[in-house]
């Protein structure tokens, strides 16, 4: 797939960090990008310094996701690239005792759970609205889309801490070639990245 104006793109997580330069990169290149960011303030500044347009998304929310989707596929048409960099995580050990008063803690279960919503869930919601337009489209140069997930090297070497993290990237990895092969017939490309 040649990349330029003929294109677009959505990139969840876009206004900050790694999300932001593969902002950068599509528009270099001419592609039509939308920023799907949970922060509106930090979003329409980056869509304004790039050229981007700005969709407010909460991607633990169906309703957030698909109203984003909507507004894209308005003003720029059917995305052919999908970047899912939206994500976070907490640093809370499995179990610590404080070094005040002895007491033992435990990671909250919700915060986990929480954490797991938010990169594993969130990338699959994106995912899904992403496949089913990009089905609807014609191939071009032989595809319909491309999907780029972003794991972490969190997910096979995770640090002191980070078990939700580690275990939310590895579920990205996880379910990547399992998209991939669903989505192949349909001339769309899925693939994840590492970073770290």
């Amino acid at each position: 797939m040649k990349l330029d104006s003929t294109i677009a793109a959505v990139v969840t997580g876009g206004a900050s960090g790694l999300g932001l330069a593969t902002v950068k990169a599509l528009r270099s290149k001419g592609v039509k990008v939308a920023i799907f960011d949970l922060n509106a303030e930090v979003g329409e500044k980056a869509a304004t310094e790039t050229g981007a347009i700005f969709c407010q998304c909460d991607v633990l929310s169906d309703e957030s996701v698909d109203q984003a989707f909507a507004h894209a596929r308005e003003v720029n048409g059917q995305e052919r690239i999908l970047v899912c960099c939206a994500g976070g995580g907490n640093a809370i050990p499995t179990a610590r005792r404080d070094k005040k008063t002895g007491e033992i803690k435990m990671f909250p279960t919700d915060q986990f759970e929480w954490v797991l919503r938010l990169n594993t869930v969130g990338t699959f919601r994106c995912i899904t609205r992403a496949a089913a337009g990009m089905m609807e489209a014609d191939p071009v140069d032989g595809e319909r889309g491309v999907i780029v997930n972003t794991a972490s090297a969190a997910a096979t070497e995770g640090q002191m801490g980070q078990a939700a993290y580690s275990a939310a990237k590895a579920g990205i990895v996880g379910m990547t070639l399992t998209i991939a092969r669903d989505l192949s017939r349909e001339a769309i490309r899925v693939n994840t990245i590492q970073p770290g």
